[in-house]
Formats: structure tokens, sequence, C-alpha cells
């Protein structure tokens, strides 16, 4: 079997259309994610998912303040900004959507657990603990992660980062992937930012 996985980031309710942190779009990329799930050349499929406490320091309410303020915290784990409150543990928006076919994620990972630190990669909280999925894929020969998810511009973009930096070969399928683009650029930017650390753009697959 080849030396490959697939990364599912954060496929949650809060983060589709309609939910509290909703993606544009995001329900179209639930066919390409579903194509990819049954493709029989992963050695693992791994699925990241928010958890958080309802005390998360990211969620804006927790500060007295209104979704998506500024927040000068990047040095503690959290920031840029503050976020609507999103994906609380065990919460309809913190479920996997129920289109994906979830059955066939063989780990999850959560993130965001800890009240004082978020975590937009799947690999490490904001402030550098690590989650352990580095060693989980090193530990199976993993060589080339496929990623897929939301968004493109915050958890995907952080994670794939990441995956660079522990020295996997990654590919973002892009048709399987949508952004939140607060501002404008910010998708395009994720994407330049994204081939600068050496990641591959698969826009056909």
């Amino acid at each position: 079997m080849s030396a490959k996985a697939l990364l599912c980031v954060d496929l949650q309710n809060d983060f589709y259309e309609d939910g509290a942190l909703g993606v544009p779009e995001a329900s179209e990329i639930n066919p390409h994610i579903n194509r990819l799930l049954q493709r029989d050349d992963y050695r693992i499929i791994v699925a990241s998912q928010d958890w958080h406490p309802s005390d998360h320091l990211s969620f804006a309410v927790n500060h007295e303040e209104e979704p998506f303020t500024p927040y000068e915290g990047e040095d503690e784990g959290l920031g840029p900004v503050l976020w609507p409150v999103h994906c609380e543990q065990g919460s309809r928006g913190a479920e996997f959507h129920e289109d994906i076919d979830t059955d066939r994620f063989d780990v999850i990972v959560r993130k965001g657990q800890l009240a004082e630190v978020d975590s937009y990669s799947a690999f490490q909280d904001n402030n550098g603990r690590d989650l352990g999925l580095a060693g989980l894929l090193k530990g199976l020969k993993i060589k080339s992660i496929d990623i897929v998810g939301l968004a493109l511009d915050v958890c995907v973009l952080y994670t794939a980062r990441d995956a660079r930096e522990h020295g996997f070969e990654v590919n973002l399928i892009r048709p399987a992937t949508r952004g939140v683009n607060a501002s404008p650029g910010d998708v395009e930017n994720a994407l330049a930012g994204m081939k600068e650390k050496g990641v591959e753009i698969i826009r056909d697959y």
C-alpha cells in the first residue's frame, strides 16, 4: 500500500454555510471528499476536529467583545482575531457534517481542547504543543499527505505548513477545500503561502 495519508481538516457543522463560523460554498466540497475517502491507496485517513470548551479564550464572548474583534494574543497561542462561539465540545456544531462518509476515518485528532490556547493546525496548538499527529504518521512510514477540508485560509493553511515543517510531501486537493476569505485576497494569499512552503496545489485529481 502507498505511503500516503489523507488528512481531512475540520469537516464540522459550524464551518458549513449555516454554521456559527460558516464558510461560503463549504458543502460543495463534500462529493470530492467522499470520492477521496473511497480510494484504496491511503495507508491511513485522519480527521481533525475542533473541540473547544465553553470557556475557550478564542471566543469573543469570553472577552465581552464582538466576534472578529482583533486580538493581540498570538504570543499566548490566540489571535489574531476573536471568534464566534463554535465547535463547543459535544454540540451539534462540533459534529462532522452528516454528508461526509465518516466511517472511513481511521483516526480523529481533537484540537483546541485547552481553554487558554487555540489550535489552527492539526499538528500542534498555536503555542507549539505537539498533538501527536506527526509521530503517528511517521510511525506508519507516511511520506505524502493529501489535505482537504475547512477552512483553506485558516486551519487548512496552518496544517499544510506544519506538515511541510515535519518533512512530509503535501498535496492540497483544491476542489475539496474552501476558504472564509474574510478579507479580499485571503484565499489567494493562503495558496501563495502554501506554495512557498512547497505544498503542491492539485486542481484535478
